[in-house]
């Protein structure tokens, strides 16, 4: 009886604090749905063939990784610098030129995504010297891009928690700030 009457008075707060529990477990415990993505892309793209056998640079392509929120896909005419002459009897270099003479640009299937509640920017990431490899995989062994990690909330408050502890431990003496609170709520949310 008494159970019951705790139950009845308390309930809405046990079912918040039940709901609490069990949606941290799921932020910081779960695999998102998308490791392992790949959609098919207008064009079959190989990075394999550009970053990994020509030996491309990754900015080449994603020239704003360095300046911008976002490393941007590259536009038709980035592309046709080069398919302008190389391979140019390719049925997809076809499509990519007779789009380039339209003006009008592929419509690339974006591959990684955040949700909007996320905030997320290359150019600090690029400026601490974090390598692409390091979020994205090997790339240059992929045919067809793929989500390679997590990008879930853990995984990245992980990432930002050891970066912050390893430049404690590497950076001392005046002048050096170690109050960034890189897991702090509003580094990634608006």
């Amino acid at each position: 009886m008494a159970l019951i009457k705790i139950l009845r008075k308390h309930s809405i707060k046990l079912s918040f604090a039940i709901l609490l529990v069990g949606g941290t477990a799921y932020i910081f415990g779960t695999d998102p749905k998308y490791t392992g993505y790949s959609p098919d892309q207008p064009i079959p793209f190989s990075h394999k063939i550009h970053a990994g056998e020509l030996q491309m640079d990754c900015q080449f392509c994603h020239v704003a990784v360095e300046r911008s929120v976002n490393a941007t896909v590259p536009d038709t005419a980035t592309c046709m610098k080069c398919h302008e002459f190389i391979a140019s009897d390719s049925l997809a270099i076809q499509y990519l030129r007779q789009s380039y003479s339209q003006g009008i640009p592929v419509r690339w299937i974006k591959v990684h995504d955040l949700p909007d509640h996320a905030r997320f920017s290359h150019k600090p990431h690029v400026a601490r010297g974090l390598d692409c490899t390091q979020c994205h995989g090997d790339v240059k062994n992929m045919d067809r891009v793929e989500v390679f990690s997590a990008f879930n909330m853990g995984w990245c408050v992980n990432c930002h928690r050891d970066y912050t502890a390893r430049l404690a431990l590497q950076e001392t003496g005046p002048g050096h700030n170690h109050t960034i609170h890189l897991s702090d709520c509003g580094t990634c949310h608006y």
